[in-house]
């Protein structure tokens, strides 16, 4: 834009000047707008801007106060709006607006913004990672507010590849439990825009702002909690779990079952979950393509279980290495090299095609397993409502519903709006889970009659009249 200049006439700028001492306002921010106090020194570098012997540091009106040496000596000299006032838009009164693209050093304090020692950006006496910092950068945006997409200030759009401190507190995004500094830690539930870039988690292909796409980041959301074990993760479409009910040999007992649960991350990284029910208590050998990984241990008297976990790179004590791809691979589980089921390794969907658009199988035949997304918000983070619905050649033959991580107690199951049943939540080492089995020919004990329909209807798990998960249970399209 082209600056215009006009004439005023002398009586002219005797009105103005008399205009600005009676509003407070000095003459020296009418004629000299880049050095307040007259100092000879301008304001982008002035430590005390207008010179009231307070540091532009420690001042709570950087460009307003009483002059205490120089032309203006005893007068007030600037504007009377505090740093922390949404109508303060020029903090340093540098002439570069608080917001602008020029704008390095806020609150005039000779440390710019991005500096990791800067740890107040707009001077107005909180610390940037305190919770009553509302507006880090000082420019009247609240930081959480949709428009605020600099919430630091620092000229870096919050979801810039280069802005690697979205909140400018000196803890760097990949390291930082409050990403956006919003007060609202990146591991709550009520945090659902981890980075403040006004695009919620669901939506958002960098979650964390951290420079990685989710598809590569195996902490989407920089909580602390991988993705594979995260309750809120956001499952990418090649990311749901396909379950195999391994088959049983005449060597193990009736009754007994064993289910192997595959999860192929983006990442690639691939984690099995096999679980064991009412086979002998003991320790059996989990072989994969006829080679041992690690043991199903098999715990209790008369209704036994076990789990063992795999993962393709295994960070946890209880979980063991799976040192190749076992996807299409036999698997078995022996002991004393009695074979007692037997299975093939499932394959989850396959990726997104190239043009963006998500693959046209999502479900693997046989067995779906999908979370109920839609979660109250005062649930604890790793509380999962979960269900799951086994395909027979004539249609559904089961339908299972499971609340983990939950208090305990009772919760209230309905179906496409019918009342299903009761699910009791209990607790036992350490973690709770309670669930609900329905099957067309009921043979374990506690199963229920599936006689309704169950493929993409609407479920959702209740207490009390409140409604503490919804969504639709898996269907075969």
């Amino acid at each position: 834009m082209k600056r215009r200049t006009f004439t005023i006439p002398t009586a002219g700028l005797r009105w103005i000047v008399a205009a600005c001492l009676a509003t407070g306002f000095s003459v020296a921010k009418a004629s000299e707008a880049n050095d307040l106090d007259g100092d000879g020194i301008p304001n982008i570098v002035d430590p005390d801007i207008d010179n009231d012997g307070i540091p532009n540091a420690l001042d709570d009106n950087i460009d307003g106060g009483i002059a205490k040496t120089g032309p203006f000596a005893g007068q007030y000299i600037g504007d009377h709006i505090n740093n922390d006032n949404p109508s303060e838009k020029d903090i340093d009164d540098d002439g570069q607006a608080d917001d602008s693209l020029g704008e390095t050093d806020i609150d005039g304090d000779s440390k710019t913004d991005d500096d990791p020692t800067e740890t107040d950006i707009d001077g107005d006496r909180r610390e940037d990672d305190l919770a009553s910092e509302l507006d880090i950068d000082g420019d009247g945006r609240l930081d959480n507010a949709l428009g605020e997409d600099d919430i630091d200030g620092d000229s870096l759009d919050d979801d810039d590849f280069m802005e690697t401190d979205i909140d400018g507190d000196a803890a760097t995004d990949d390291v930082d439990d409050d990403i956006d500094g919003d007060n609202l830690a990146n591991s709550g539930d009520t945090d659902d825009d981890t980075d403040g870039d006004g695009i919620l988690n669901a939506d958002d292909d960098d979650a964390d702002g951290d420079g990685i796409s989710n598809r590569d980041d195996d902490d989407d959301d920089n909580d602390g909690d991988r993705d594979e074990d995260d309750g809120d993760h956001h499952d990418e479409p090649d990311e749901m779990k396909v379950v195999e009910m391994l088959a049983s040999s005449p060597a193990a007992p009736a009754g007994s079952r064993v289910r192997l649960e595959l999860k192929r991350m983006a990442t690639g990284k691939i984690r099995i979950e096999v679980e064991g029910e009412d086979l002998a208590a003991g320790t059996y050998d989990v072989l994969f393509n006829g080679q041992r990984l690690g043991p199903l241990v098999m715990h209790g008297t008369s209704e036994t279980e076990g789990e063992t976990r795999f993962e393709t790179d295994a960070d946890d004590e209880d979980e063991y290495l799976l040192p190749f791809d076992p996807i299409g691979l036999p698997v078995a589980i022996a002991r004393d090299g009695t074979i007692y089921f037997t299975g093939v390794v499932p394959s989850p969907p396959d990726a997104p095609g190239d043009d963006g658009s998500e693959s046209e199988d999502h479900h693997h035949e046989g067995i779906l397993v999908s979370k109920l997304m839609d979660k109250a918000s005062h649930l604890p983070a790793e509380a999962v409502g979960e269900v799951e619905v086994v395909f027979g050649l004539a249609g559904v033959v089961d339908f299972e519903v499971e609340a983990e991580h939950m208090p305990e107690g009772d919760y209230q199951l309905t179906v496409d709006g019918t009342f299903r049943g009761t699910i009791h939540v209990t607790s036992a080492d350490g973690t709770s889970a309670g669930y609900l089995r329905f099957s067309v020919a009921p043979i374990h004990p506690g199963d229920l009659l599936l006689d309704f329909p169950v493929a993409g209807a609407p479920v959702t798990i209740s207490q009390n009249g409140e409604v503490l998960f919804s969504g639709l249970s898996p269907a075969t399209e």
